[in-house]
């Protein structure tokens, strides 16, 4: 019965086991299917199997093609199921082969076990020469720690972890790849896989870097701009002291004037005991130190007058410093190092000797201890590109500096440094216009200044003096011209100040000259149409009411007067003074003028030509 059974394909399911009846109940539905495929066909053909009777040949046959349709059904699902694993290969090929992203998988020891086709691009080799390489022989040496640290905490956490690092992809050349990795785990550890992938990040490492760049620059430009921000502001502040000082500088002058005349005139009278000339020679002294710090506020407020002529400084610096060498203490040692001569500058040499002596004085102040100040003269080529201090222009420029191995500036003090009346010294141990002086010559001459320090060690102060071409330098040992005494003479002597005005006449009459004396351009003109013929010379202050002597100075011109003029001004109006010089005034003398300095004047301006010197009154 299970033969016969057999042959008709139909299993004997007595002895099944439960897994074989499950297998059974999970294939009838293929059976089904197939079955009714058959029923839809025609009955096998009479005698096709001898053996069988006809009811069991068609059963036969009825099985038979069962089995055929399960097998085309089968057939037809396997093709599907190829087709679509076709499907899935492509696209797994499509996302991971051909992908834009380096892919690679890793084992346990960090080799490579798979590698997609950008990854071997991105290394510069193939798929194949990939296999079994490790991925730390691609990363470049500066980078090779940063990538243990970053592989063992990866492996360590299992947190998937980034980071950005320089791979090598051929010998001579790198690339910046961001590197971003998980951890496939399984028990045993040898099964570990690490999956891996790598992006080309040059393109904005570079983008990253000009970023940068250009954030450094525009840093630095807005530094730049804070810095000349805060410098305009200093500047502006000591602008209004020095216009404060310039107005202040006339009233002072004025004052100055009186008692210095006054007291030249009394040195003059025969009958001055010795203490009482002695008394009146510390009135001259002390005058021209309040002449001295009216003159150092207006250096530093740009005010000053200056006697702009070719000077070589070089000339200059050996003189001075064999004089500063006396008024220093002996444990301080001058090093003057000339690297240009002729070092020629336009300026004004009595400035330039009191802008290195107040430098060579605050270099003593900062080396109480003794130390060494190294005075340096060297020619400077300034690029456009490279300009040493703000402000400047390229050219050629003489290069000062001054540096000392002193006890460096606080730097608290730094940015009080040339602002007047500012000092760290103890009350009475100096005005605190040293610095600010120095500031204001240097500006005035169109230089610069720059200063570095360090505590402990020491200060430089760097100067920058436009330089000019080698011209003769006017020999500065040659005899003083002669003072010629007046010949009677008369002054018109302009000045509003009555004091003043009156102290002026007095000296003038010292000198042998006649005076008039009016206290404003106005009379002035009223005396000129009475006395005119008879005025040789106008003696006029520059600021007065109602009309000043530069108005003065243009309305006896537009009469055609002839009559020299000289101004004396305590009013620090450099610009106005020049125009007047060249329209043709005779002279002009700063407040307080000192006695001798005026008589030489005068006695120039008014020798004639057939004068013989040598029966010539000379004041001393």
């Amino acid at each position: 019965m299970s033969e016969r059974r057999s042959i008709l394909g139909q299993e004997d399911d007595s002895n099944a086991t439960p897994a074989k009846r499950s297998d059974a109940h999970s294939d009838s539905d293929l059976a089904r299917r197939a079955e009714a495929q058959a029923r839809r066909t025609n009955p096998p053909a009479r005698g096709e199997v001898d053996a069988l009777t006809p009811e069991e040949v068609r059963t036969l046959v009825h099985n038979l093609r069962v089995h055929q349709f399960e097998l085309e059904i089968q057939n037809e699902e396997l093709r599907r199921t190829q087709e679509e694993l076709d499907r899935s290969q492509a696209r797994y090929f499509d996302l991971y082969d051909l992908a834009p992203i380096g892919y690679l998988t890793l084992d346990a020891q960090g080799a490579i076990v798979e590698a997609n086709l950008k990854a071997a691009d991105l290394l510069g080799s193939t798929r194949a020469a990939l296999a079994r390489q490790k991925l730390s022989t691609f990363v470049t040496a500066p980078d090779q720690d940063h990538f243990y640290l970053w592989r063992k905490e990866l492996l360590a956490t299992g947190v998937p972890q980034e980071t950005e690092l320089r791979l090598q992809r051929t010998e001579e050349t790198t690339f910046w790849a961001r590197i971003e990795s998980s951890v496939a785990r399984s028990d045993a550890p040898a099964d570990l896989l690490q999956r891996v992938a790598i992006s080309d990040i040059s393109a904005a490492k570079r983008t990253e870097d000009e970023l940068q760049a250009s954030f450094d620059h525009l840093e630095a430009t807005l530094a730049d701009l804070r810095a000349a921000q805060a410098q305009l502001v200093h500047q502006e502040r000591l602008a209004a002291i020095g216009h404060l000082a310039a107005g202040v500088a006339h009233d002072f002058n004025n004052i100055l004037t009186i008692i210095t005349l006054h007291a030249q005139l009394a040195l003059q009278s025969p009958e001055l005991s010795p203490k009482i000339h002695k008394r009146i020679e510390t009135v001259l002294q002390q005058a021209e130190m309040a002449a001295n710090l009216i003159q150092q506020l207006l250096d530093f407020g740009r005010r000053a007058q200056l006697q702009l002529m070719p000077v070589d400084l070089a000339q200059l610096f050996v003189s001075q410093v064999k004089l500063l060498r006396r008024t220093i203490p002996e444990n301080i040692v001058i090093v003057l190092d000339c690297q240009i001569d002729p070092c020629m500058v336009s300026a004004d040499a009595t400035r330039m000797q009191q802008m290195l002596t107040n430098l060579t004085l605050n270099a003593r102040d900062a080396m109480p201890a003794g130390g060494t100040l190294t005075i340096t003269l060297r020619p400077c080529q300034v690029d456009a590109g490279a300009l040493p201090l703000p402000g400047m222009r390229a050219g050629s420029w003489i290069e000062i500096v001054v540096e000392d191995t002193g006890t460096g500036i606080p730097s608290d003090v730094m940015p009080y440094l040339f602002e007047p009346f500012f000092s760290t010294k103890v009350s009475g141990a100096g005005s605190g216009l040293g610095l600010p002086q120095v500031f204001g010559i240097v500006r005035q001459h169109d230089g610069f200044i720059g200063v570095k320090t360090e505590a402990e060690k020491g200060s430089i102060f760097t100067i920058y003096l436009p330089a000019i071409e080698i011209e003769s330098v006017p020999d500065s040992s040659s005899d003083s011209p002669r003072v010629n005494a007046g010949r009677d003479q008369l002054i018109l002597v302009v000045e509003d100040n009555e004091t003043l005005r009156e102290v002026l006449a007095d000296m003038l009459e010292q000198l042998n000259y006649r005076t008039l004396s009016a206290s404003n351009g106005r009379e002035a003109l009223a005396m000129m149409r009475q006395h005119g013929d008879d005025i040789a010379l106008i003696l006029s202050d520059l600021v007065m009411p109602e009309m000043g002597g530069d108005v003065l100075f243009h309305a006896l011109k537009a009469r055609g007067l002839t009559q020299p003029m000289i101004v004396l001004s305590g009013h620090p109006l450099e610009a106005k003074l020049q125009i007047l010089k060249a329209e043709g005034l005779a002279g002009w003398l700063m407040k307080p003028p000192a006695m001798h300095e005026l008589a030489t004047m005068l006695g120039e301006l008014l020798a004639g030509p057939t004068e013989d010197p040598s029966t010539d009154e000379h004041v001393d």
